[in-house]
C-alpha cells in the first residue's frame, strides 16, 4: 500500500524585527491550520521560548545552510542581494527544491492559490516573503492564536507595570495605551507618521472628553515609545520603560490602541481585545464609538 507523505510548509527566511515576525508567521501559520498542514518556522527560534505553545521551530543542520545569505554580511540593507545570493534561491533555481516567495504584494486568494498550487507538485515547501497575507481567516483561528501565542507567565511575574495595569482593571479603570513610535519612524516613508508629542496630546484630550461624556470617568493612559517624551507620569498617565514582549502583552490588555500605523499596536490588538485606531492623518478625527 503506498503512503501518502504528509504536506510540509516551512519558513526559510523571517522579515524585520519581533511584530513584522509575528504577523508573517500568523498567516503562513493559519493556512496551515486551514489545510492541515505541517507547519515549521525555523525563523522563529529565538523569540519562540515567549510564548506558551508556540509553532514548531526547531532547526536542523540542513535549514541553517538554507538560511545562509552568501554576501549578506558584505550588502546588508540589499534586499535583492539577500534574496538573489542565498543559498535556498540557488538551490531552488537547481529545482533541488521548491521555494515560494511573496515579495509583492497579492490579493487573498492569489496568495492561497499560489501555495496551493505549489503543493500539487511537492510534499516540502519552503516559503519566505512578507506579503502573503490571509485576512479571512484570521478571525478564525483569533482565538487560538492569542491563546498559545500569549506570553508565558514567568517572564512578567512581579513585574510591577503588569502588576499595576492588573490592578487598575480590576478597579474598572478604562485603559488606553499610545503608541508614540519615533526611531525609525523619523525617515520611514519620509518621515509622514513621525508625530510631535502634541499631536499625542490633542488625542488624549479627545478621548478623555469622551469617556467621560459615556461616563467612564475613571481612565487612564499608558504610554509606549522608542523614543524620548515630553510627558511625565502623572495619575492619569503611566509611562512603560519595558522590553518589547512586555510592552505587547500590556498593549493586549488595553481597552483602546492609539499610534501611527504599526505591526507593534497591530499584533496587540490582534491577540488581545484592545480596540485599535492607527493614526494616518493627525488631522483625522477619532470617534471612539466607531472603533
Amino acid at each position: 500500500m503506498k503512503v501518502t507523505k504528509r504536506k510540509k510548509l516551512i519558513v526559510i527566511k523571517p522579515n524585520g524585527n519581533h511584530s513584522n515576525r509575528l504577523l508573517q508567521n500568523l498567516h503562513f501559520e493559519i493556512f496551515c491550520k486551514e489545510h492541515n498542514i505541517e507547519y515549521h518556522n525555523p525563523t522563529f527560534s529565538n523569540i519562540a521560548h515567549y510564548y506558551k505553545k508556540p509553532c514548531n521551530s526547531k532547526s536542523t543542520f540542513l535549514l541553517k545552510i538554507l538560511q545562509i545569505d552568501l554576501l549578506g554580511p558584505i550588502f546588508h540593507h540589499s534586499r535583492i542581494v539577500k534574496k538573489l545570493f542565498s543559498v535556498v534561491w540557488i538551490i531552488s533555481k537547481l529545482r533541488f527544491l521548491k521555494l515560494v516567495r511573496f515579495d509583492k504584494l497579492g490579493k487573498e486568494p492569489e496568495c492561497e492559490k499560489i501555495l496551493l498550487k505549489a503543493f500539487d507538485k511537492k510534499n516540502i515547501i519552503y516559503t519566505a516573503g512578507w506579503r502573503f497575507r490571509l485576512p479571512s481567516l484570521e478571525e478564525k483561528y483569533r482565538s487560538d492564536i492569542s491563546q498559545r501565542y500569549s506570553l508565558k507567565e514567568s517572564f512578567y511575574n512581579g513585574n510591577y507595570m503588569v502588576d499595576n495595569i492588573n490592578k487598575l482593571k480590576s478597579q474598572g479603570y478604562t485603559l488606553i495605551g499610545v503608541h508614540i513610535r519615533r526611531g525609525d519612524y523619523k525617515k520611514w516613508k519620509g518621515g509622514i507618521y513621525y508625530f510631535n508629542d502634541d499631536v499625542y496630546k490633542e488625542y488624549m484630550v479627545s478621548i478623555s472628553k469622551q469617556l467621560n461624556q459615556q461616563g467612564k470617568e475613571k481612565h487612564l493612559f499608558v504610554l509606549f515609545s522608542n523614543g524620548e517624551l515630553s510627558f511625565k507620569q502623572s495619575d492619569n498617565i503611566l509611562i512603560s520603560n519595558e522590553s518589547w514582549y512586555i510592552d505587547h502583552h500590556l498593549m493586549s490588555n488595553c481597552d483602546y490602541l492609539i499610534g501611527p500605523p504599526s505591526t507593534f499596536t497591530l499584533w496587540a490588538s490582534y491577540i488581545g481585545n484592545a480596540k485599535l485606531f492607527h493614526i494616518y492623518d493627525c488631522k483625522e478625527r477619532l470617534d471612539i464609538n466607531l472603533l
